[in-house]
C-alpha cells in the first residue's frame, strides 16, 4: 500500500560477554559490576552460614527430618536428640553429609578471595 511505510528490519544490540566494559563500569571504588558481585557474593554468604554457630559452614550436613543444615562439629551433640532450629526428632540415619554444598563452598571462598584481591590491586579486563 502506498501510505504505509515498510518497516524497518533492526536487530536488537546484544552485548558480548568478552567485549571489554568502559572504565568507570569496572572502577572498584566507583561501584559498577564489581559492586553488583560483591554485593551478590555478601547475599550468598548469608545463606552459607551455619544456623547455630553463625559462621559460614565447614563440613555441612543436613538433618534428614527437617532439612536444616549446620557444621558437622555444631550438630554433633543435637544427633539422638533433636534439631536446635526446628526441634524435629534427629537420628543418625537421617544426618547427611552434603558434598555438593561443600563444594560449592569452597567456590565460594575462592571467588570471595579473587573479588576482595581484585578491590585492592584495581586489576579489571573483562565484564
Amino acid at each position: 500500500m502506498p501510505g504505509n511505510p515498510q518497516p524497518r528490519n533492526r536487530q536488537p544490540t546484544v552485548r558480548s560477554g568478552n567485549e571489554p566494559c568502559s572504565a568507570p563500569a569496572m572502577d572498584p571504588a566507583g561501584g559498577g559490576a564489581w559492586a553488583h558481585s560483591r554485593a551478590a557474593l555478601d547475599r550468598l554468604e548469608k545463606l552459607l552460614r551455619c544456623s547455630r554457630c553463625t559462621n559460614i559452614l565447614r563440613e555441612p550436613v543436613c538433618l534428614g527430618g527437617c532439612e536444616h543444615i549446620f557444621c558437622s562439629n555444631c550438630v554433633s551433640d543435637c544427633i539422638g536428640t533433636e534439631c536446635p532450629v526446628c526441634y524435629t526428632p534427629a537420628w543418625i540415619q537421617d544426618v547427611k553429609i552434603n558434598r555438593q554444598l561443600d563444594s560449592m563452598i569452597q567456590l565460594y571462598s575462592k571467588l570471595r578471595n579473587l573479588l576482595h584481591d581484585n578491590k585492592l590491586s584495581g586489576r579489571h579486563t573483562f565484564c
